[in-house]
């Protein structure tokens, strides 16, 4: 394993189809296939492996799409088999939600799936029992955790970045101000300045940290119709917000990396090459 580089940003992208959020959605055009292909022509633009967290059930509606990502060389990691909330959940059903996304990942050739991230970062002080049930199917490191207040799920009170219950967690980051938000990834990465993120990427950096991202289709989508997306309560302003900027990703992206030198590696080659033992 190569020397771990100096600014690793943790690009990463939550596959999931936002039309099985929304009533009727499906009236909807579809868009990950197309969308999910930008990420990948960018990635192979910029000579970058990232992380796709895959829910189980966009992986059965597009066989074909898994396969391509694989074949490019990118992890493939699980973002539970149908998108549910772990506060949600039981330890039971969650194992057979484990159970059934491995097996979909195993026919499509995924060889090794060894990352978790929680749907809506759910990992809470009320649901820290998955990490058990993760532990029970091999699975190595989650990034579930949003380490501070807010309106959905967060866990303000969590230790940071470690090993729980056997599961190494790589929380998000939080900004400083004025951002005191997870930075890196969806709707706060679109609508804050390059100069904000790039700034808050350095502080992070200087602290010896990787940046995690976290992204979705949806949000390189540009052509996509106005609907009300999922956990907005129908406030106009917010779903706003769920529009903005979506053609500036990429370039933000590139403008963090030039600014800070940083260099984006796939979740399971940062941890292999920060603890050598880990597995």
């Amino acid at each position: 394993m190569s020397a771990l580089p100096s600014n690793v940003f943790l690009f990463s992208i939550d596959l999931e189809d936002v039309r099985d959020f929304i009533p009727a959605g499906h009236q909807y055009r579809e868009a990950v296939p197309v969308n999910t292909l930008k990420y990948l022509d960018w990635l192979d633009k910029i000579n970058a492996k990232a992380t796709f967290f895959i829910v189980g059930k966009t992986a059965r509606d597009y066989h074909d799409l898994i396969r391509e990502i694989i074949r490019r060389g990118h992890e493939t990691a699980c973002h539970t088999d149908t998108h549910v909330h772990l506060t949600r959940t039981t330890p039971d059903a969650f194992r057979k939600d484990c159970e059934s996304f491995l097996t979909t990942m195993t026919g499509l050739g995924a060889t090794s799936v060894k990352g978790f991230r929680a749907p809506t970062f759910s990992m809470t002080e009320q649901s820290k029992w998955a990490y058990g049930v993760l532990r029970e199917f091999g699975f190595t490191y989650s990034s579930s955790v949003l380490p501070s207040a807010n309106p959905l799920f967060g866990w303000p009170e969590f230790k940071g970045e470690g090993m729980y219950d056997g599961i190494y967690e790589l929380p998000m980051n939080i900004g400083t101000w004025p951002v005191k938000v997870p930075f890196g990834g969806g709707v706060y990465f679109r609508f804050f300045p390059s100069f904000i993120l790039n700034t808050q990427a350095r502080n992070t950096f200087s602290k010896g940290r990787a940046v995690l991202s976290y992204f979705h289709p949806y949000d390189v989508d540009t052509d996509q119709e106005r609907f009300m997306h999922p956990h907005m309560n129908n406030n106009p302003v917010l779903n706003w917000l769920m529009y903005v900027n979506r053609s500036k990703v990429f370039a933000k992206a590139e403008s963090l990396m030039r600014s800070s030198g940083a260099t984006i590696m796939r979740y399971d080659q940062y941890l292999a090459a920060k603890m050598p033992t880990h597995e």
